[in-house]
């Protein structure tokens, strides 16, 4: 009897990203599905919020600049709903004081655009502290509310 699991009997861990810019998220989307996470794209922070569903995810990707509202917002709409996962800002606005501020708010993690996917797939990596990407399965430690 095999004891390796099956795709069917991992919890993928899921991420959300909203960013204004089509071919940012189908991007981020494409790099997330190919590396084992859950991926879910908004085209803006609203649509995000008006989704119920956006609450059970593990990490929330957002970028900074978006026509109805700022990444430092959307995260404290998140909180003030009750989600606690965690998140990491995208911006081509980077500098120090964004960096502080965007910490300040709740993001664990801030990165430059134009950006490598390196940098998103080792912020989750360590979030999620998966063996493999994706993959919550025997982790030592997740982000909060994770529940695999």
């Amino acid at each position: 009897m095999s004891t390796r699991l099956t795709n069917l009997d991992v919890k993928r861990f899921k991420v959300v990203v909203t960013d204004d810019e089509a071919s940012v998220r189908r991007s981020l989307q494409l790099l997330l599905h190919a590396n084992g996470y859950e991926a879910q794209s908004y085209t803006s922070a609203s649509a995000l919020l008006a989704d119920r569903n956006a609450l059970s995810a593990d990490c929330l990707i957002a970028d900074y600049n978006m026509p109805d509202t700022d990444g430092l917002r959307l995260l404290n709409a998140l909180r003030a709903n009750g989600w606690n996962g965690a998140a990491i800002l995208i911006t081509a606005y980077y500098s120090e004081d964004l960096t502080q501020r965007a910490k300040a708010s709740g993001y664990t993690e801030v990165i430059a655009k134009p950006f490598i996917r390196r940098p998103i797939l080792d912020a989750l990596q360590r979030f999620c502290e998966c063996d493999r990407p994706g993959d919550c399965t025997d982790q030592g430690g997740c982000v909060p509310d994770c529940d695999c």
